[in-house]
């Protein structure tokens, strides 16, 4: 008996209500993702499309193909959010970053320094701001196929997208990594779900019944292909010719404009395939009706989709060589957007030429340029390695660039090639001075370049030079120079003159990342001037600014580091944590995590959470390689990898570790260069013998910086109460409380008192190695914390039993006490050496020489 006869499919969505479930559970607790995941047929699409029918929401589709362009999945999406609402849900109108995705929207507008987070940032937006007006599902299919710029993008709206009413809906064959997004695995169906799906099915129908089951395995492409394939008791051999029975039965009109849809794309509107199949309105209706019934073509909005891609990649492997190319250059016609990728599969490369140099697709006219004629290859090269910069690949981006330079011979042209790769370079963590360098030799009247000179420069500890090269950029036009020239006079110590400098630049700003660059250059250069108050106040209305001009996750969270910082020098240890976790949320670019991360790390040693600042460590490493950003960025992390290493802790310090990293920068650095962090390093370098005396011609300007000047000098041997002094009168406690306790080692007259602020500083700030420091030195000059008197000679004696291991009955046994004498003595020696544990206390007396 035939399965045709035996079943008659009916369209029911079955087997799937748990997972319908979830989905409309995951869309009540918005914002937030959801990735079905499951095998080609097992249903991921009927799941969604069912789901989209289903919700009270706008929903916006998209979806990956083999080989899709960058940000593929998300171009038809934003399409829908900019025609549904306006692309004046963003800044700009979407010409700042959108542009690039949606031609429409007209030239986007040249900011190559901001690469992907404008456009992330734009994207954020217009899906926040659209889901205000009305709840979101964005549907993104097949991300298995999707670039890896597409999934960045993805991760990034799932880890910022922070209002409700947006759901993010994606399937994949294979499990992704998508943060915080639900997991749903969509299983197979099992009997009398199959059952369902064709109809039902009597005693009688039994043994075909489970016939079906076992050759579809519960998968319903599967099911519904084996029903409808009306090959008697033999099924179709091969998947193949089981997705085309249904097919391969369609009247030829039909039949043709399933080759079309199959040739056009994923997804295809209806006046492309009237246009392609060259039929009138009411033609294409009759020979679409039974694609339709056969449920080989979904209806799609205004448009056509196919029910699964296999049927989709098996009509168009079964189309003969010329079927194939003529179809793709009938569609080329109807589709001009895709016309580049038609017509180079249809093998017509001077079509496919002509089409992608119209619709900019640089990389493919690359492909293609045995076709041009007397086109720029050189152009071509640098607008390839813009589009490769924005899409997040800065690899490929630095070869296009240098391949781009070794064509050209115009100097000036030469010269902004080289300011793109030193662009692209910055990304990869590798300094760019000679590169600039070289583009003002090649330029020298080019005001922008020079101003890019002369903040390299600056970064990197060449003061003279970068205020020369800042003056003339300013006088040929540059404004961004205002800011350079302000950080310069702000580390020659005129504090007020930069303010003004600073408030100049920003009525002049040429754009909002020049705008927001003076704020958190002012915010910086006021906290390494230890004005730690006015620091928090500039950056905290650059962050507000940043908010409103929708670039909280680039140069945000560049603020964000400069706001942390201050709280984090003022002992506001729990607002900078709070500050540094909201803009480590947003996920923001790889140098301005790094910053945040710095911060943070600093945080974590001072309360002692070592395991936290060892994983910051090991985090921002890759982060800041190189140079790029200057001899003070490189150093932060040799910075806070030695603060780490000489953190007391209950096992001890790592002096070793500290070494290394000291021996590394006096051999590979040289520390003149660095305005913030060389006196911190060689403080550390002091503390464990490496150094006694600082290098000639190291600047200290400021009070921070003559604040650290005091201790080098005091841990050098000099007063350890001129340092208390610098550092009372900065405003740091945690640097004061170290002072304090060092200090009380060299005036054991008043120790007590010294020691008993370092602690009292300690409890303040909840930091651990601040309250080990102040009760090991308490120890050793045999002071008391509290109101108590030093240890007396019985409780020396118990706790050298104590770090015996001994337990009180045991030490009773020993003394000839009794036990709980012993325990009285044990209570009073934890009180008085500030120990939380008997195993801190021996540490402790071991590491102080009280035993």
């Amino acid at each position: 008996m035939m399965l045709s006869r035996l079943f008659i499919m009916v369209v029911v969505f079955v087997g799937r209500e748990a997972e319908l479930e979830r989905l409309t559970a995951a869309q009540a607790r918005t914002p937030g993702g959801v990735l079905v995941v499951g095998e080609a047929g097992i249903g991921k699409s009927r799941l969604v499309g069912e789901f989209a029918c289903r919700v009270d929401a706008l929903v916006a589709e998209g979806g990956a193909d083999p080989g899709s362009t960058a940000y593929a999945p998300f171009v038809p999406v934003l399409r829908r959010l900019v025609r549904e609402h306006g692309p004046e849900l963003v800044p700009g109108g979407g010409r700042r970053g959108l542009a690039r995705l949606l031609p429409e929207l007209g030239e986007v507008e040249d900011l190559p320094d901001l690469g992907t987070a404008r456009l992330f940032e734009e994207i954020l937006l217009l899906v926040e701001r659209a889901a205000e007006r009305r709840p979101l599902v964005l549907v993104l299919e097949d991300l298995h196929w999707a670039d890896q710029a597409s999934r960045d993008l993805l991760v990034f709206l799932l880890r910022n997208l922070m209002r409700p009413g947006v759901l993010i809906v994606a399937t994949s064959r294979e499990p992704l990594r998508l943060p915080g997004a639900e997991v749903i695995r969509v299983p197979p169906l099992g009997r009398d779900e199959v059952a369902r799906l064709l109809g039902g099915a009597d005693a009688g129908l039994r043994e075909d019944l489970e016939l079906v089951l076992a050759r579809s395995e519960g998968n319903p492409l599967f099911v519904e292909a084996l029903a409808g394939a009306g090959a008697g008791a033999a099924t179709p051999a091969s998947l193949r010719e089981l997705l085309l029975a249904g097919a391969e039965r369609l009247p030829q009109a039909g039949l043709d404009v399933l080759r079309i849809a199959a040739v056009a794309g994923r997804r295809t509107p209806h006046e492309v395939l009237r246009a392609v199949a060259g039929l009138d309105e009411l033609a294409l209706d009759e020979a679409l009706r039974p694609v339709v019934r056969a449920r080989l073509l979904l209806v799609d909005g205004d448009g056509y989709a196919f029910r699964h891609t296999l049927i989709r990649d098996a009509v168009y492997d079964d189309l003969l060589p010329g079927e194939r190319r003529r179809l793709h250059a009938r569609c080329a016609e109807a589709q001009p957007e895709l016309a580049a990728d038609h017509w180079f599969a249809a093998g017509d490369r001077p079509r496919a030429f002509q089409a992608a140099w119209r619709a900019r697709r640089w990389h493919r006219v690359l492909d293609l340029w045995d076709q041009a004629g007397d086109e720029d290859h050189a152009r071509v090269l640098e607008l390839a390695a813009r589009d490769a910069l924005c899409e997040g690949d800065a690899v490929r981006a630095e070869e296009l660039a240098t391949r781009a330079l070794d064509e050209v011979d115009d100097p000036l042209r030469a010269a902004h090639l080289l300011e793109l790769r030193v662009a692209v370079r910055d990304l990869l963590g590798e300094e760019g001075l000679g590169d600039l360098r070289e583009a003002v030799r090649l330029a020298p009247r080019e005001a922008r370049l020079i101003g890019a000179l002369a903040t390299t420069l600056a970064w990197n500890g060449e003061d003279a030079e970068a205020r020369a090269h800042a003056e003339e950029a300013l006088a040929l036009g540059d404004a961004k120079s205002l800011v350079t020239l302000a950080a310069l006079t702000a580390l020659d110590g005129d504090l007020d003159a930069s303010s003004k400098l600073y408030a100049q630049a920003r009525a002049g700003a040429p754009d909002d990342d020049g705008l927001l660059a003076s704020y958190a250059s002012e915010a910086d250069v006021l906290e390494a001037a230890g004005e730690h108050a006015r620091a928090e106040s500039v950056a905290r209305e650059g962050i507000a600014r940043a908010r409103r001009l929708g670039l909280s996750r680039s140069r945000g969270a560049h603020l964000a580091a400069n706001l942390a910082e201050p709280l984090t020098s003022q002992g506001r240890w729990k607002e900078a944590r709070e500050v540094m976790r909201t803009a480590l949320a947003l996920d923001p670019p790889p140098i301005h995590r790094a910053w945040v991360l710095m911060v943070l790390g600093t945080v974590a040693v001072w309360e002692g959470a070592a395991a936290e600042a060892g994983e910051i460590v090991r985090l921002v490493r890759p982060l800041m390689r190189g140079r790029s950003r200057g001899y003070d960025s490189c150093l932060e992390p040799d910075l806070l990898e030695c603060r780490l290493a000489v953190a007391p802790t209950t096992v001890g310090a790592d002096l070793e570790r500290a070494g290394r990293v000291i021996d590394h920068v006096l051999a590979e650095h040289d520390l003149t260069l660095s305005r913030r962090y060389a006196w911190p390093l060689l403080v550390l370098a002091a503390r464990i013998g490496r150094v006694r005396e600082a290098p000639a011609g190291l600047a200290t300007t400021g009070r921070v910086q003559q604040a650290h000047q005091a201790t080098f000098e005091a841990e050098c041997g000099g007063s350890w109460a001129a340092a208390v002094a610098c550092w009372r009168a900065v405003g740091q406690p945690y640097a004061l409380g170290q002072a304090l306790v060092r200090a009380a080692e060299q005036d054991r007259a008043n120790a007590r008192e010294l020691l008993r602020e370092a602690a009292a500083i300690a409890a303040g700030l909840g930091s651990e190695p601040l309250r080990l420091e102040a009760a090991a030195a308490a120890a050793t000059l045999r002071v008391g914390l509290t109101d108590g008197q030093p240890l007396s000679a019985r409780e020396l004696e118990v706790l050298g039993l104590v770090a015996e291991g001994l337990s009180n009955r045991q030490i009773a046994e020993r003394l000839f006490i009794s036990a709980r004498t012993s325990g009285v003595h044990v209570s009073n020696i934890l009180a008085k050496l500030g120990a939380a544990s008997r195993v801190e206390a021996a540490a402790m007396a071991r590491r102080t020489g009280l035993i």
